[in-house]
């Protein structure tokens, strides 16, 4: 299986003249890495490292200027329809969410001769957490709905990469587990997710990303796995057992037959005593915070 999407010795520069001179400045040099389906990567840097640079070469909204980047295995990214969104649509506050999400179906028309029947408006949206939101306005929702609006627009696309820049940037404190929650689901389809954020304590506090990459001055200085411990639960129903504890542990995701709890703030056995209380038959746990491969870094 080729990777969702990969960068191969990547370097993007960036030119600029003002009255009649020019100028150039590098994006980002000679970075390396992949994406797996299903993977979240959290990308993290301070203001002008790079992370913007890096989300429209892989969202190929912008072509390196040496090195190649792929999605699954090609070096265009039609195929794999790449999607990056913000923490909000930047549509008119007046659109209802069901009139944002026809507008964008035209808009996807326009690009990748794929737009989706209104039929598939309504479970999309409940898939998403915007339930019974169809007729109310942008400007009407809560932040974390205007993030869910944002996140079923690009999934009309059906990508197989969904670039974040800044997810968490308008939400309360008390709606980030929420959309820790959305972006886990969106990966648990198969679909890669690149997030691209400053705030790197808040996202290793959630326990969202499977590996982070950080960026400095345009280059990768490391990329080790997100540190922090997972408890994972061996349970006769996954399912069941996801609809039963999902409203108690926001941070719950599911791999195969085995349910992962990030262990942010509880210890394990708290976690098994909400099983306990919730009627989940719990057959095997550990806890594990295993090094998964790190993304190669450039040079």
């Amino acid at each position: 299986m080729h990777p969702a999407l990969e960068f191969s010795n990547v370097t993007r520069r960036w030119r600029s003249g003002i009255l009649g001179t020019a100028a150039e400045s590098i994006g980002i040099a000679g970075c390396s890495f992949s994406v797996a389906p299903g993977e979240i990567v959290i990308v993290t840097g301070g203001a002008g490292a790079g992370k913007s640079t890096l989300l429209l070469l892989a969202a190929g909204q912008a072509a390196p200027s040496d090195g190649i980047v792929r999605w699954n295995g090609a070096n265009a990214p039609r195929e794999a329809r790449p999607q990056l969104i913000g923490a909000r649509p930047w549509e008119y506050n007046l659109l209802t969410v069901r009139q944002a999400l026809a507008f964008h179906a035209d808009q996807l028309a326009l690009v990748h001769t794929l737009r989706p029947a209104p039929a598939r408006f309504v479970p999309l949206m409940a898939s998403v957490g915007l339930r019974g939101l169809a007729r109310v306005r942008l400007g009407q929702l809560a932040p974390i709905d205007r993030l869910r609006v944002v996140v079923a627009q690009a999934l009309l696309a059906a990508p197989r990469l969904l670039c974040c820049e800044e997810p968490f940037a308008f939400c309360a404190s008390e709606e980030r587990q929420l959309a820790a929650r959305l972006l886990r689901s969106v990966a648990g389809r198969g679909t890669a997710v690149l997030i691209a954020t400053r705030e790197a304590a808040t996202i290793d506090a959630l326990g969202l990303g499977d590996r982070a990459l950080r960026l400095e001055r345009g280059r990768i200085v490391n990329g080790a796995r997100a540190t922090h411990p997972v408890l994972e639960l061996v349970v006769l129903a996954p399912d069941d057992a996801m609809t039963r504890l999902g409203h108690r542990l926001p941070s719950l995701a599911r791999r195969g037959r085995r349910l992962r709890v990030p262990l942010s703030g509880r210890s394990p056995e708290a976690i098994l005593a909400l099983c306990r209380d919730a009627g989940v038959r719990v057959r095997g746990s550990r806890v594990s915070d295993e090094a998964l491969p790190s993304a190669a870094a450039g040079p």
